[in-house]
């Protein structure tokens, strides 16, 4: 069997005709590529249908209604041809129905909530296969709930590898065989007893990474609405420029430090089967975007300058930990059993700093770890981190960052090195953050202080 490509398109990207439109020219033009086609649903109707679900039963109807004018809007710009359009309608009426159904259960159970929520890109995935079918694409559509087999975590629910590829590679290789589209919804999936899970954040990527894992794909291609991947946010930094090429790692390193790129979970199923990503642009088709490899060729040890406006810094000083075992084992248990994510970490021979995101459940923690030390709790700092492959190998890279913050009266609260070369992290005031990341930026990335 040839290689495929699997193509996802996400939620602006399945929400216009003119969009749509352009996941025509994609298919056509990779059709001898044996595209496979994954969505989300229409833009803002994941999270209608979450509202719906937390809302009494009159606004749920209400946000339902929403929902409906939107698809229905669509599919007006779509068919001129009524029976065709009344086709697609039909198909819309039937799935609101159900989840009106869902709705009158009237609790909030991750099980039931995954089901309201799936129907966004039931919905979606049977618009875009009937379209293309109408443009004479051979297309079917396909709900991943007999796909991808997940475990029981509603909400955020794992695949299970084994099961999965032999879903897959049974459904979809005799349609690529026969040159029929497969148009796969993204986000859901089904536990081995049929229940409908969801994949959790960047779930649509994810059901596309799972996908192309299963079927040894060729390439894997992100349709959204951006150029890419880029050296900074630009809605931050107006130099910013768009990325030919990064890897997996450093992919990760700038999603995990605050950059909009794809989760590194999303990554790991690809990664592993050595199959490459490119990010492109469904508003701007022609331009190359950005493509995820395994390894480059090194042109640069500086990637990208990514930052998280607002996190929390925490220090916490004992005397009584100096040589002492057990005591960091003693703090991290405190934070997981409150199922709080710590990002960065420093330590000193009586003295740990570390940070993390805004959470709501913070001061619970905090109140367990003052009990055997003291604890200061800094709400004013930001992090801003410089991004490269084995950056930590170059004293010229680390010596510049300090002299650029420096030049700007910056000071740095706290600095974190990635265990694998890839990153350097400054906490400053959370004021400061634009500025840092504009001057790092020039600096490191425009001026040539690499």
């Amino acid at each position: 069997m040839t290689a495929s490509i699997v193509v996802k398109f996400g939620g602006t990207s399945v929400s216009t005709k003119k969009n749509i439109q352009t996941i025509g020219d994609v298919v056509r033009r990779l059709k001898d590529k044996h595209p496979v086609v994954v969505v989300s649903a229409l833009s803002k109707v994941t999270d209608l249908l979450l509202s719906a679900a937390n809302s009494p039963i009159k606004e749920a109807n209400e946000k339902i209604e929403e929902i409906r004018k939107k698809h229905k809007q669509l599919i007006r710009e779509l068919w001129q041809d009524e029976k065709s359009a009344n086709k697609v309608f039909s198909f819309i009426n039937k799935q609101l129905q159900l989840v009106s159904q869902l709705l009158k259960q009237n609790n909030k159970d991750k099980r039931l909530l995954d089901s309201i929520v799936s129907h966004g890109e039931i919905i979606s995935s049977y618009i875009i296969s009937q379209w293309l079918t109408y443009q004479n694409i051979p297309s079917v559509q396909i709900v991943a709930t007999e796909i991808i087999v997940t475990d029981n975590n509603f909400g955020s629910a794992e695949f299970l590898e084994k099961p999965t590829k032999k879903q897959v590679q049974k459904m979809l290789f005799p349609l690529i065989k026969n040159s029929i589209v497969p148009i796969v919804t993204g986000f859901i999936g089904a536990t081995k007893g049929g229940k409908v899970t969801t994949l959790g954040r960047g779930g649509s990527d994810y059901s596309a990474s799972i996908i192309g894992f299963a079927l040894g794909s060729a390439e894997v291609q992100i349709w959204t609405d951006v150029d890419g991947v880029f050296t900074a946010d630009p809605r931050v930094v107006k130099t910013a420029r768009s990325i030919p090429e990064i890897t997996f790692q450093e992919a990760s390193e700038m999603a995990f430090l605050g950059a909009k790129v794809l989760h590194p979970r999303t990554m790991r199923p690809v990664a592993k089967a050595g199959i490459s990503v490119r990010i492109l642009n469904t508003f701007n088709p022609k331009n190359q975007g950005t493509r995820i490899v395994s390894r480059k060729e090194r042109k640069s040890r500086i990637t990208a300058i990514t930052f998280k406006r607002k996190v929390v810094l925490l220090t916490i000083k004992a005397e009584q930990m100096f040589m002492t075992t057990g005591f960091l084992a003693k703090i991290f248990d405190i934070f997981k059993e409150a199922n709080i994510s710590v990002d960065l970490v420093s330590v000193s021979e009586v003295t740990v700093s570390l940070t993390l995101d805004m959470v709501d459940n913070l001061q619970d923690a905090v109140k367990k770890i003052d009990k055997f030390s003291r604890i200061v709790v800094d709400q004013d700092a930001a992090v801003v981190s410089v991004i490269g492959e084995h950056i930590g190998r170059y004293h010229h890279a680390i010596r510049n960052v300090f002299s650029i913050l420096d030049k700007k009266h910056i000071r740095v609260k706290m600095i974190s090195f990635s265990a694998q070369n890839r990153n350097i992290s400054c906490v400053i005031k959370s004021s400061c953050w634009e500025e840092a990341v504009q001057a790092l930026h020039d600096e490191l990335l425009l001026g040539g202080g690499k």
